[in-house]
């Protein structure tokens, strides 16, 4: 104290610092100005400029551009924010509020500002150049370290001066601005000293700048150059070195994880829009590794499914069935019991704790108003606000990280089950499949799975609802007695009533789903065969047969949206019916209601509410993940090809040459269900299995089939169509069921190559499909492309063989397809050949070259199975197998089998079939250059085009209607609360003063504006000018004291409070059920637009777009809209809706609030717009991830016997498990990004809850505040974290669903369309053509601008009645001519004419209809032969169809499978391929047209059914115009011409007897070659 009294002697001290120097202030309780500014400011502030100075110096300007580290950056931010700030306090004090500053102050603030200054120029030019220090030098840390006292300082005054106030009653605007100013230059520095505990690499400039230094010449630099700077780079800066192995959370510390800052690295990505692919987003954590979650849960399945069958054991004679039923259906949920459930189950925890923590609100909110009410110590009010920061902010945590462990779970999950049903896909036995068709098996994998996915939140919903009720009814009894048990009673019967909802519901749901599963299996078939509805004018009958579906589907929909609205509806409803009920009761009884109680009762009811009706949803969750659990369940319990049990030891295979031997081999296309009873429950009987009767319901066998193959046998197969012999070869490959006999291979392990009859080919370049897996050996793949005579077209294709082959091969010819799948099985150098049939789909002279070059070439070490209708092939064979009816009929050589002399060869069989190179003779459609075009993906914010269309498809006054009521509802919810504030404000206030007004006398206002004049007076001291509209009565405690039994009317207030219930009750059914069918509306409204875009698409549309893509989009997209578009929207309506009603009830009641607002709005805006540009790229990640998912498992699919063949299921399962990884990477990310968001939304909320509880403190001290009011402010304010929260959340989801929309409507608006209308004005009549003649003039044809032209002025002329045969060489132009005929492609010149009428000028869909097409590849649906016959119902007596069906020859086979209603199995998968193709010629029968094409409708067939056939033709075609393209050129030569291409152009057109005249003449040369003659 004597130094105090000897300095404060000095004047010139006393001048400057404005009063007396001492260590103290006047109320001793912080330090002096003076004080602080010599000792806090002077030497820590000038130490930093000095220091800052020094280093600006130092840092050379930057030899390469990097992107500046986080951590500077930070660093810079909070200099930038605390310069401003100090500069501003200054200007605020002067300018402002013109206050007296001594020197001292103009001298702290100059030495802190240049201080700042320095500091921040010294940190930008760090952040620009390669750093010399991983943390900076060592010296300015320090000396910036030194300065931090001076925050604390200046913080420890301001609260000193703040409570010295509220000691005085008054408050100084001026210090709550200070505090609130330094509080944040506090929290910067605390900010900046965060970021100097993170270290950064270092890297070496000229490693950078030095391209072709490999990463290892650059580690050898980093530890012999050690003398060299080196400087601090992130990881970020080089992409090309440091790769990201793995996912960040793995390496993140504890606040990282904890505020999920380690995803900060992916939304700045998604700010800077540079997430452009799969590849850009984070790796899954190491416990989300798709390879070994499959793996192992495919384990836990098995181990499952070997206990059932010990357990089994012991029940064999208890209720076999029932027992196995009850046990195989636990094998899934088991096994997710197993690989997840004790980390699962441990999440519990933090859902407990969050849960009790969210009742601290309801409690700590009676505590506040009570305090408000009573007038207890301020102290008390603060450890209340106190109270609710802590367990918001700590609840908070524990929610969001729930949240986050229970997703990832989630996610895990569905890896796991997405990779069960692929497994089960490839490994399942081909029978067992056949029971499930391929729609159901896609909804398996997208909707089945997600829904039990949905159940891991539901689970630990299902324990915590009932948790929560429970407290909160105890709660509620201690508010207000035995009177809770009506709202208790309201509230179940509330409870009963959802239930029966949810109960339909759920039966709706299950209804919708097998309607959609329908319905997708439909749209499947439709775009795998839209040639064929293309060519047959079926666009409108599918269409209607899909909408039917679609409408039975929408009517389920319906049915779930309206008890849905009925939900929404109680939800929205209860409480205030509660409130009513619960108040109205306690009030009559003679109880006084107050404002503590009302609101505490008001939360606690909302938080009872919410359980109560969330839970009957938590069941019906959980009723749909069983059924979805079920149909998976009955899916994986499918028989697995096992084939150590279909094929029988081979030992005696392997003590002699036999690499094939069958005994008594009984074979069916069903399931053996005895066999896996035997093989489930071990039992064994004495029944004579073998016997036929045991078989007598089972189609397509085999019988009695004994066979044996020696190794590098030639073995052929012949026989009529449906003999079997493309049966045989799938038992061959365990492709069928063995019911009876012995089957031993050699090469059983290995696999066998099998060539389908319909070939199969991947979506990937030709190459691939060559190598399948396999190495790249140059030689050899080039010997095998030769002898499968693809060197020409290698030439011919745009890429040669790295072109891309469309999915299932759309952009190759049916012979180019053969060939590939040809050489694909040679490549892959197997023991046994498998070949069906793969001559049939190629020229003779092809065929023969791939005779002579493969099949007897390059395999003639090989054994070989040939199934072939050209038994001229089979000359050479070593043994020939007849079949017929299923059996062996004769076996032995050629010539005991087909009476051919072995010792003669055909003139020309050994010779080439010309100096050409061999090629397919169909039109290539490869020459078209398509290539598959890669998924389309917008960008950036979702169109506006797109909320156009989908408030259009709503319809534009629905939509304004629902928007209406939304805004009615909540706002007379708002009311409804406004009114019980203002009935418990008078229970306390009494009437109002009728004399002097609410506002009190004029006199009264002016004293009061005098008392703080001037504009910058503190809006508490006017309590009531906030609510001026609303109050209607004068609150005054000194009235209130004297008047404690102040009357009342309680019947008005209830009155008045149960017409606002019932308004709000009124309003918010409209608004549900309106909201409901405007769902509805939209949801029929963009499905039939996008199918008539589809349908009305030309088939170059479906050439580059895989059938997964469009699928995508027909079942999951528009199962986004139909159910989770309107479901988020809803919520995004009433969460946006009930933030703006928070927001304004807790200003109007706390106005003070108002100034926290204003930089939390600012904030929130911030976040939600940084992960909206997140999210978004994120959800189109996840859809364009999606559908390669269904593309390969429908390619998969399709395939699946020749990849079991082959044994390729392993390899398969891995491309899968690699597709599922990149789309779960992108599922991963957007969940991180989701809890990113939702931190910062709880932190927020976290500060708004803790913002007003101090305010409503502050006012409560300084101000008269209704206890309503102050109850009011804080019953919404408590739900401003979930407000917050939901809006944001449903914003961004809404978003990220309307990307399903946004893809929907750019296939709507941007699909090219086929032409429809006529470009003329041209009438016809029903009966055209009349006479069928058909003219080419001068056509020309180009697939593409840069293409040649595929037909160059073609012109010919077809007399009515004619039938004409065209052939022609690889890429003559026969296909083009058949394209160009049916307009499938639009001509580049010249027109055609039918009755001399230009095609051009005739409806498409009435061309189309007057001819009909029979092609190559047969295609059939799902159904019944009825059905397949006349799609269009045209047909109305059965005898029509028999005789048709008879003159094709299908008669026996049709009457063996049970008749006309008999099914014919997923794409006909019950027929071969030639009874496919004669059904497809017994459709053509029944159409009544004049114009015939065939393209090639015999190649499947065996001779003796391609004469009945050509007979057919010509008994029923008598009189039409027929053209013909075939392969076999005795097939055309009975026809009345032939017309020949070459090059595209007509290179010959006469009669056959001419053509053959002429031996130079093209056709001539043909005939020859193939080795015909002309029948007589």
């Amino acid at each position: 104290m004597k130094s105090d009294s000897v300095m404060s002697g000095s004047p010139s001290l006393t001048r400057f610092c404005g009063t007396e120097f001492s260590i103290w202030s006047k109320l001793g309780d912080s330090f002096s100005v003076c004080f602080e500014t010599f000792v806090f400011v002077l030497g820590p502030f000038l130490l930093l400029a000095l220091t800052s100075s020094f280093y600006i110096g130092r840092l050379h300007p930057p030899d390469v551009n990097l992107r500046v580290p986080s951590s500077f950056n930070i660093r810079r931010i909070c200099t930038g924010v605390t310069l401003l700030l100090t500069f501003g306090v200054f200007m605020k004090d002067v300018i402002l509020f013109k206050l007296d500053t001594a020197g001292v102050v103009v001298l702290s603030c100059c030495v802190r500002t240049v201080a700042l200054l320095a500091h921040f120029i010294f940190l930008w030019r760090l952040g620009m150049i390669h750093f010399d220090y991983k943390r900076g030098p060592l010296l300015v840390n320090v000396s910036w370290l030194l300065t931090l006292g001076f925050y604390g300082v200046q913080m420890e005054r301001m609260v000193n001066l703040l409570l010295n106030n509220v000691e005085k009653k008054t408050i100084d605007v001026n210090v709550i601005i200070d505090l609130f100013c330094y509080a944040i230059m506090l929290a910067c520095q605390l900010t900046y000293l965060v970021t100097l505990g993170r270290r950064n690499p270092r890297y070496r400039t000229v490693s950078i700048l030095t391209n072709d230094d490999s990463n290892e010449q650059l580690e050898h630099n980093f530890a012999t150059d050690g003398a060299e700077r080196y400087y601090d780079i992130s990881t970020t800066d080089l992409p090309a070195i440091v790769d990201e192995d793995e996912c960040p959370a793995d390496s993140a510390g504890l606040l990282s994880k904890l505020f999920f800052c380690w995803v900060q690295k992916l939304m700045r990505k998604g700010a800077k829009k540079t997430l452009l692919s799969e590849s850009s987003v984070y790796k899954l954590p190491r416990e989300l590794n798709t390879d070994t979650l499959c793996q192992k849960f495919s384990d836990k399945i098995h181990q499952n499914a070997e206990d059932d069958i010990t357990e089994s054991d012991r029940y064999v004679r208890l209720s076999r069935e029932d027992d196995k039923s009850q046990k195989s259906k636990r094998v899934l949920l088991r096994a997710l019991h197993r690989q997840f459930g004790r980390g699962y189950y441990l999440l519990g925890l933090l859902k407990f704790g969050g849960d009790a923590l969210g009742f601290a609100g309801p409690i700590l909110l009676n505590f506040l108003v009570s305090y408000v009410e009573n007038k207890e110590p301020v102290v008390n009010g603060v450890y209340y606000a106190t109270g609710l920061f802590a367990s918001t902010l700590v609840g908070s945590l524990l929610i969001t990280h729930f949240d986050y462990q229970v997703n990832k779970v989630s996610i895990a999950i569905k890896s796991s089950l997405i990779g069960a049903v692929y497994a089960k896909t490839m490994q399942a036995k081909p029978v067992a499949m056949a029971t499930f068709s391929s729609g159901e098996i896609t909804n398996f994998m997208s909707t089945d799975v997600n829904r039990v996915v949905n159940f891991g939140p539901s689970f630990h919903q299902f324990w915590s609802l009932p948790f929560q009720v429970i407290v909160t009814l105890v709660l509620l009894y201690e508010q207000v007695g035995i009177v809770f048990l009506a709202g208790l009673g309201l509230s179940l019967l509330m409870i009963v009533f959802n239930r029966y909802l949810a109960k339909k519901i759920g039966e709706y749901n299950q209804d919708m789903m097998k309607h959609k599963d329908s319905r997708v299996k439909l749209m499947t078939e439709v775009l795998q065969g839209i040639r064929v509805v293309k060519f047959n004018v079926w666009e409108k009958c599918l269409s209607e047969k899909i909408s039917s579906i679609r409408n039975k589907e929408l009517k389920s929909l319906s049915g779930i949206k309206y008890f849905d609205a009925g939900c929404v509806y109680l939800w929205a409803t209860t409480p205030v019916l509660i409130s009513l009920l619960i108040f109205s009761i306690y009030s009559t009884m003679g109880h006084e209601l107050t404002a503590a109680k009302v609101f505490t009762v008001i939360a606690l009811i909302n938080m009872l509410i919410a359980p109560l009706n969330a839970f009957p949803w938590v069941l019906n969750g959980l009723m749909e993940a069983w059924i979805s659990l079920d149909r998976l369940e009955n899916f994986l319990k499918l028989p697995e090809l096992d084939l150590d049990k279909f094929y029988d030891p081979h030992d005696q295979v392997h003590q002699s040459d036999q690499i094939l031997d069958i005994k008594d081999g009984t074979f069916s296309w069903n399931l053996n269900v005895n066999e896996n009873l035997n093989e489930n429950l071990n039992e064994t009987n004495n029944e004579d299995v073998n016997s036929e009767s045991e078989f007598k319901d089972k189609d397509l066998l085999l019988k009695e089939i004994s066979l044996k193959v020696k190794e590098g046998d030639f073995i052929g197969v012949v026989g009529s169509v449906g003999a079997g012999k493309s049966s045989l070869l799938s038992a061959i490959c365990a492709g069928m069921e063995k019911l009876d006999g012995e089957i031993a291979l050699q090469c059983a392990s290995d696999g066998v190559a099998y060539v389908s009859q319909e070939a199969w080919i991947q979506h990937a370049t030709v190459r691939d499909n060559i190598l399948w897996g396999r190495p790249y050996v140059q030689d050899f793949y080039e010997a095998v492309v030769e002898c499968c005579a693809l060197n020409e077209d290698f030439v011919a294709l745009p890429h040669s063989d790295m072109t891309e082959v469309g999915e299932n091969g759309v952009t190759l010819s049916g012979g180019q397809k053969a060939r590939l799948s040809l050489a694909r099985a040679v490549y892959q150098d197997k023991c046994l050949y498998l070949l069906d049939d793969p001559l049939s789909a190629v020229d003779q002279h092809v065929a023969l070259h791939l005779y002579q070059q493969c099949i007897v070439g390059i395999l003639r070490k090989k054994t070989r199975i040939l199934c072939t209708h050209h038994t001229k092939y089979l000359r050479h064979a070593d043994v020939v197998i007849a079949m017929e009816e299923g059996r062996i009929k004769t076996i032995g050589t050629p010539s005991e089998v087909l009476g051919i002399d072995v010792s003669i060869d055909e003139g020309n069989f050994n010779d080439e079939a010309d100096d050409s190179p061999p090629g397919d003779a169909d039109e290539p459609v490869a020459e078209k250059e398509i290539s598959i075009s890669r998924e389309e993906k917008a960008t950036g914010t979702v169109a506006f085009r797109v909320y156009k269309t989908y408030w259009l498809a709503i319809g534009g006054c629905l939509a304004l209607t629902i928007l209406s009521f939304v805004v009615l509802m909540q706002g007379s919810k708002v009311i409804s609360d406004w009114w019980l504030s203002q009935w418990v404000n008078a229970n306390v206030t009494g009437p109002p003063k009728s004399s002097t007004g609410w506002l009190g006398t004029s006199e009264e206002r002016d004293a009061q504006n005098c008392t703080h004049g001037g504009i910058l007076q503190s809006p508490v001291i006017l309590p009531y000018s906030s609510y001026t509209f609303l109050l209607t009565g004068h609150y005054d405690v000194t009235n209130a004291k004297e008047n404690p039994h102040a009357k009342h009317d309680t019947a008005f207030y209830l009155e008045v409070y149960g017409g606002i219930a019932a308004a709000n009750s009124i309003f918010t059914l409209i608004r549900a059920f309106t909201f409901a069918y405007g769902g509805i509306c939209a949801a029929r409204i963009l499905h039939w637009k996008l199918l008539r875009s589809l349908l009305q698409a030309p088939v170059s549309f479906f050439d580059v777009t895989p059938v997964g893509r469009i699928i995508n989009r027909m079942s999951s997209d528009m199962y986004t809209i139909d159910d989770s578009l309107p479901f988020m929207l809803n919520i995004l309506l009433a969460q946006f809706a009930g933030l703006l009603a928070t927001i304004v009830v807790t200003c109007y009641g706390l106005p003070w609030f108002a100034v926290l607002l204003l930089p939390l709005s600012a904030f929130y805006y911030y976040t939600q717009q940084y992960y909206r540009l997140t999210s978004r790229e994120l959800k189109r990640l996840s859809s364009i991830s999606l559908s390669p998912i269904y593309a390969h498992f429908n390619e998969s699919l399709t395939g699946v016997s020749t990849i079991q063949a082959f044994r390729k299921t392993d390899d398969f399962k891995k491309q899968n498990r690699d597709l599922v990884e990149r789309n779960q990477r992108c599922n991963f990310s957007t969940l991180v990004a989701q809890e990113w968001l939702a931190i910062r939304l709880q932190m927020m909320g976290v500060v708004m809850v803790t913002g007003v509880a101090f305010t409503a403190v502050l006012e409560n001290k300084y101000s008269v505040v209704p206890p309503g009011m102050v109850g009011l402010a804080l019953s919404y304010a408590l739900s401003v974290t979930g407000r917050l929260s939901g809006v944001i959340t449903s914003f961004t989801e809404t978003e990220k669903q309307m990307v399903a929309v946004e893809r929907q409507v750019y296939y709507i608006n941007n699909v090219p369309q086929e032409r429809i209308a006529p470009s003329g004005d041209l009438q016809l009549r029903e009966e055209w053509p009349s006479r069928g003649s058909v003219e080419f003039k001068r056509v020309s044809l180009r697939y593409r601008p840069n293409l040649p032209l595929a037909l160059n002025e073609v012109s010919f002329k077809l007399a009515p009645g004619e039938k004409v045969g065209v052939v022609g060489r690889t890429g003559s132009g026969k296909s083009s001519l058949f394209l160009t005929l049916f307009c499938m492609t639009p001509i580049t010149g010249g027109a055609v004419y039918i009755d001399g009428i230009n095609i051009n000028k005739v409806p498409l869909h009435f061309l189309r209809s007057k001819m009909v097409i029979i092609p190559q590849d047969p295609f059939l649906f799902s159904g019944s032969w009825r059905s397949n016959l006349d799609p269009e119902g045209n047909v109305g007596d059965d005898a029509i169809f028999w005789g048709a069906v008879e003159r094709c020859g299908l008669r026996s086979s049709l009457e063996n499978m049970g008749g006309l209603d008999a099914d014919v199995g997923e794409r006909g998968r019950r027929l071969s391929v030639g009874q496919r193709q004669l059904l497809c010629l017994a459709r053509a029968l029944l159409r009544d047209v004049q114009i015939v094409c065939l393209d090639e409708a015999t190649a499947n067939v065996d001779r003796a059914s391609d004469e009945l056939i050509q007979e057919t033709i010509k008994k029923n075609f008598s009189g039409r115009t027929v053209l013909t393209i075939a392969h076999r050129v005795e097939t055309v030569l009975g026809s009345d011409k032939v017309l020949v291409m070459d090059g595209g152009r007509v290179a010959e057109f006469d009669s056959p007897e001419n053509l053959l005249s002429d031996q130079r003449s093209l056709f001539a040369q043909l005939v020859q070659k193939s080795g015909c003659q002309r029948s007589a």
